[in-house]
């Protein structure tokens, strides 16, 4: 009897970690799929760990260092691209620029930058920038710092349509992506966007 009780209390020290282990593995790929919903938060993907955008060398297309803190410490919406602003781009920086006018009293809490990763940026899209996205930063930053800034994360900032959210003190720390560009799409993640932002504004 006495033999048969230590087997199981054994079992029992074995066996329950095991199972602890197990059940979190499982429910860790159910969440990371998105077949369950813990109830979270923000409606992007957190980049894990955030990342400290503000201590890369970052140039204006003047030529000239880029203060991320100047005029005030800002949230900030990310949109990496380059000399043209393609089909991946455009949506999400349309979607951007959107979801600041969206915040209405708060929009003047959050800035929108376009990283140019070839130096500079063509007339035609500067002409469009002048005329629809008066008042954006457009700096310039090399591929190879931006892939190396986000080398631990998993994420390819360079490819996809996906912008990024940048808080007050500059670091990168939330991502908003799509698979489909068609407005039906581009109106919801606009709108989950608006509510993580409001959420996030105090």
């Amino acid at each position: 009897m006495s033999n048969k009780t230590n087997r199981n209390v054994l079992m029992g020290i074995v066996g329950i970690p095991v199972l602890v282990i197990v059940l979190s593995s499982v429910l860790y790929f159910l969440v990371n799929n998105k077949s369950v919903d813990l109830g979270t938060v923000n409606n992007g993907i957190l980049v894990q760990p955030p990342l400290a955008l503000v201590e890369l060398s970052i140039k204006a297309l003047s030529g000239e260092d880029f203060d991320y803190s100047k005029p005030e410490p800002k949230w900030a919406f990310v949109v990496f691209a380059g000399h043209h602003c393609d089909e991946d781009c455009a949506p999400m920086l349309y979607t951007a620029r959107q979801s600041i006018t969206a915040l209405g009293k708060k929009m003047n809490r959050v800035r929108l930058i376009y990283v140019t990763t070839s130096g500079t940026i063509s007339d035609e899209l500067q002409q469009q920038f002048d005329k629809e996205y008066r008042g954006m930063d457009v700096v310039v930053m090399d591929s190879a710092t931006i892939l190396a800034l986000f080398a631990d994360s998993g994420v390819d900032p360079l490819t996809g349509k996906q912008f990024f959210v940048v808080d007050p003190r500059g670091w990168l720390m939330m991502q908003y992506q799509l698979e489909l560009s068609d407005q039906d799409s581009l109106n919801v993640l606009g709108k989950a966007v608006v509510k993580d932002m409001k959420r996030l504004i105090k």
